[in-house]
């Protein structure tokens, strides 16, 4: 506590030297030096003393509350790291929404998917189902490292304002999947899918 006390008072003492200091910007070596006297080696030394003081009398007030760490079992199965697993058998897509006042636009990160397999879906002019199949790399030899994700993919959307079916269109370049939805309600529009040809 004494150690507090006395920073506290030399800090005071600091900040008032330092707000004396003229400040020249065609010469500024000498504010840095009144600043270096000022803020001596002793002054940083109590700060870390402080410093770690406080971090050990924080460590000593948490560590009752802290709860034992479980070992985890290791998983030997690979995770994919580009794609987050809607269950076993699907990947689900990376994606992200525009809206603008006249559409809705949604991007999915997709390298190299099988076009022909892609379906779209629009049901109660609020969800976006998108799914398909990402293609597997033939390359001879044995594979070294896996981190991309291969397969059927699944991705389903809540879309933050009604959309219409017609004139949606999807585009595919650069990996991007991008859907184009005009806002808008339609009459009777329940459930739409589309076998999008890209």
């Amino acid at each position: 506590m004494k150690n507090l006390q006395e920073t506290m008072k030399q800090l005071q003492k600091a900040s008032e030297s330092l707000s004396k200091l003229g400040f020249n910007p065609d010469h500024p070596w000498k504010a840095l030096s009144q600043m270096g006297q000022v803020l001596d080696t002793n002054f940083w030394e109590n700060i870390a003393t402080l410093n770690k003081q406080a971090a050990q009398k924080t460590a000593a007030d948490a560590a009752p509350t802290v709860p034992p760490l479980k070992k985890r079992k290791k998983k030997t199965k690979e995770k994919p790291m580009r794609f987050v697993q809607a269950d076993d058998s699907h990947f689900s897509p990376v994606s992200d929404i525009f809206q603008s006042e006249q559409m809705v636009i949604v991007s999915c990160e997709l390298p190299g998917f099988d076009r022909d397999s892609l379906e779209i879906t629009l049901s109660e002019q609020r969800w976006l189902e998108v799914k398909g199949i990402i293609k597997g790399n033939e390359h001879q030899g044995i594979r070294t490292q896996r981190e991309r994700s291969y397969g059927p993919f699944y991705r389903k959307l809540a879309l933050p304002v009604s959309v219409s079916s017609k004139g949606m269109r999807a585009q595919y370049q650069d990996g991007l999947l991008e859907i184009y939805l005009m806002r808008g309600r339609a009459a009777n529009e329940g459930k739409t899918t589309f076998k999008a040809s890209l």
